[in-house]
Formats: structure tokens, C-alpha cells, sequence
């Protein structure tokens, strides 16, 4: 496994620099892919049981092994969060003193692959990971995995919890919590759950990623086009998890988007992630950043109100109610 090991570590100097673009780590993120599926126990290469072992848990889908496994072959979206991952721990170990920077991996899937990178180019007295994940199974496979590798000094410890309801130890609070627990536009997943959950309880950590935003546009009409953007809808981010702090109930505020009044094309929900500093990931570079429809699918009319909030639960994500033109309403009370 030492040179497995030598190749990883090859491979971080590259992920981890802020000053390349995701574009140019496309063969090192592939080449990260193949290590990890290669060197783990967990068999990714199977037709059936695609869906075996995820859990549906109060707020929100938890993927199965093999489904977070296959995140890892999404060339941008890797390689974004390691480089973003990389350079949040760099700014932390900068201002700490001497102490290591303390990283709370809240869904760390059966690769820790965000994780990996980061231990093979800093000690273990520069950065000490939590590795946290819901499904026993899933963090078996991480376990061993960071274990072949000969990174087992750099993870304090291993934690089989619900990282929506986990409660951090004083001792152990985070300098940075990473969590890619999320689904387009922030649907099905519990992101916005575990970030709610976790932030609250270590207000100061860096959050990746820093910030979620759902906007209200139209898909592109051609590759290469940009999408046109009506406004944003929903926001995840520090400051908004700061303003939540007192809401109770079932759902969160959103915005409320006037739809042109001719309408050319069906909306659709745009999600944008900034991962950390300008670290971004925009339309169509990964699948959480793929043009949505509307949820329920409404018939709209030009020159309307779209009204949002989200939805907390077991089935978290944006609904949206119809408000029509002041003149059609009239027409319709006559």
C-alpha cells in the first residue's frame, strides 16, 4: 500500500492547489476515483442493490453506500471540495496557535474521499479529521480505507450518528465542518438539516460549503449559453442559519420571484454552491448543479407570483405556491 500511498500524495499536491482551476484536476480527481474504488472493500461495479442500505430518517434521504460512492466520479464537483476543503484548513492552521486544525466530516460516504487528499498533504499535527457518517456500513468501508492508506494517525475518532441531531463533545469543536449531504436544489437530502444542527453548536467553524443559493431562471437554450437568472430563492449559508435560529416550525422563509409577463420556456430551480473563498460551482458543472423543475410542476401564468418556503422534514426542499395577476384574480371572483 506504500505506493498507493506515494500516489496519493502525488495527487493532493496537485487537488489541493488553490491556484489551479477545476477544469485543469479533471485527471486527478479520475485518478482519485479509480484509487479509492480500487483499494476498497466496497464492490461499485454491481447492476443491482444500487439502493441497499439507505436510510430514511427525519430530516431527509440518506443515500446508500454505493449511491455516495458514485459521487466520486464527478470530476468538478471533487475537486472543487477538496481544493475548497484544502485551503479552509490552510487559512485555520495559519491562526491556531500550533494546534491542530480540528475537521468535523459530517457524511463522509465510504471513500472519506473530500478527506484523503487533504490528510496525504498535511500531518497529522496540522489537522485531525471526525469522520462521521449515518450508516455503519458506510463508515466500515471508510475506516478501512483510510487505514490501507496508512492515514489512520490523522482521524480522532469515527462517529455512527445522525449528523442532524449529533451533539459535538466541548472538547472537540470544529475549526471547519464539511458536509455534501445535498440533492439539486437542496431537495431530499438533509443538508440544510445538518448545517442547521451543527452550526448552532459551533458558530465560529468554517461551513463547506460556505453557501447554497437557489435561483429562479430558465435553462440555457445552447451548451456554452448561460442560464438567465430571475433572482434568488433560497439561501444556505452562515448568515441565514444565524437568522433561523429562533423560526420554529415545519419550514423555512424563502423568497417570493415575479415571473415575466410573457413566459418563453418553463422555469426552472438553478443551484449555485460557492465552496469556499472563490472555490464555485455553477450551471451544469456537476449533477447538483442541473437545471430543476418547478416542484408539483404548476401551470403558470405570465406576470404571476411565485410565493416559496422550505420544507423540513423527511422529505425536506422547496414548495412554491401560485399567486396569479391582480386582473385575473378579479376576473375569476366575478
Amino acid at each position: 500500500m506504500t505506493s498507493a500511498r506515494a500516489e496519493l500524495a502525488a495527487m493532493a499536491a496537485a487537488l489541493c492547489d488553490p491556484r489551479r482551476t477545476l477544469a485543469s484536476l479533471v485527471g486527478e480527481t479520475v485518478q482519485l476515483r479509480q484509487l479509492v474504488e480500487h483499494h476498497s472493500g466496497l464492490a461499485m461495479d454491481r447492476q443491482d442493490g444500487l439502493r441497499d442500505g439507505e436510510s430514511f430518517l427525519p430530516s431527509g434521504w440518506a443515500i446508500s453506500p454505493v449511491q455516495a460512492g458514485l459521487c466520486a466520479r464527478e470530476p468538478y464537483r471533487s475537486a472543487a471540495f477538496i481544493q475548497g476543503l484544502a485551503l479552509a484548513v490552510r487559512e485555520r492552521l495559519d491562526v491556531n496557535g500550533g494546534r491542530p486544525v480540528r475537521v468535523l466530516y459530517a457524511g463522509c460516504g465510504p471513500f472519506a474521499l473530500l478527506a484523503l487528499p487533504v490528510m496525504a498533504l498535511l500531518r497529522a499535527t496540522q489537522v485531525q479529521f471526525a469522520i462521521l457518517d449515518v450508516h455503519a456500513e458506510t463508515l466500515g468501508h471508510a475506516r478501512e480505507l483510510i487505514a490501507a492508506l496508512g492515514l489512520g494517525g490523522h482521524v480522532a475518532e469515527y462517529i455512527c450518528a445522525d449528523a442532524a441531531a449529533y451533539r459535538i463533545p466541548a472538547a472537540a469543536m470544529p475549526d471547519v465542518i464539511v458536509s455534501e449531504t445535498m440533492n439539486t436544489a437542496l431537495g431530499k437530502e438533509p443538508q440544510v438539516a445538518i448545517l442547521r444542527n451543527l452550526h448552532a453548536q459551533a458558530p465560529a467553524a468554517a461551513l463547506l460549503p460556505a453557501a447554497v443559493t437557489v435561483h429562479l431562471g430558465l435553462d440555457r437554450r445552447s451548451p456554452g449559453e448561460p442560464c438567465t437568472d430571475w433572482g434568488p430563492v433560497f439561501a444556505l449559508d452562515a448568515d441565514a442559519l444565524r437568522a433561523w435560529q429562533g423560526e420554529q416550525g415545519d419550514s423555512l422563509p424563502a423568497a417570493s420571484i415575479r415571473l415575466p409577463d410573457v413566459l418563453e420556456q418553463a422555469p426552472r430551480l438553478l443551484t449555485r454552491i460557492r465552496v469556499h473563498g472563490d472555490i464555485v460551482l455553477g450551471d451544469h458543472e456537476c449533477s447538483l448543479n442541473l437545471p430543476l423543475a418547478l416542484p408539483g410542476k404548476p401551470v403558470l401564468a405570465g406576470g404571476s407570483v411565485l410565493d416559496f418556503r422550505y420544507r423540513l422534514g423527511g422529505q425536506p426542499g422547496l414548495e412554491c405556491r401560485l399567486r396569479l395577476p391582480r386582473t385575473e384574480r378579479d376576473g375569476g371572483m366575478q
